[in-house]
């Protein structure tokens, strides 16, 4: 009777941990990876192809704050992200006016192109930044209004 009840406390135990795991991991209050979503607000944002809507200078400062809150860079990287933030900050401030500052997007591209290098950052986050790129040199190319 008592190895009947140690062997059924093992399998329920063995059934039951990896499913409670599992529920951790899938939780709202889950922060592991952070990959695909924002967990600092509602957990909707998706950044990436899948989250670019609307204007993509503010796409790719979302992006690239989120990178840089999540990387773990020295001081030479982490200028870079506050140049390239920057740079895009006062592009997006005179198109508001109505000025298509290209040396602002240019000089951001660069600062951008220089993380896309950057071995201390996980391939996914340049494959992000890349794909920001992209669709601001596309911006870029572009003449009428966006």
């Amino acid at each position: 009777m008592g190895k009947q009840l140690l062997l059924t406390m093992a399998i329920a135990a063995a059934v039951a941990i990896p499913a409670a795991a599992q529920w951790r991991n899938d939780g709202p209050g889950y922060r592991g990876g952070g990959y695909g979503r924002d967990n600092g607000r509602d957990g909707r944002y998706e950044y990436g192809r899948q989250g670019m809507r609307g204007n993509p200078v503010a796409s790719a400062m979302r992006d690239l704050e989120m990178i840089f809150r999540r990387a773990r860079v020295d001081n030479h990287e982490a200028n870079h992200f506050r140049r390239a933030l920057q740079e895009l900050n006062d592009f997006n401030r005179n198109a508001s006016r109505g000025r298509f500052d290209r040396g602002s997007l240019n000089s951001a591209l660069d600062n951008m192109g220089d993380l896309a290098r950057a071995d201390q950052l996980h391939p996914r986050d340049r494959q992000i930044i890349r794909a920001r790129m992209d669709d601001l040199r596309r911006m870029g190319d572009y003449n009428g209004r966006w």
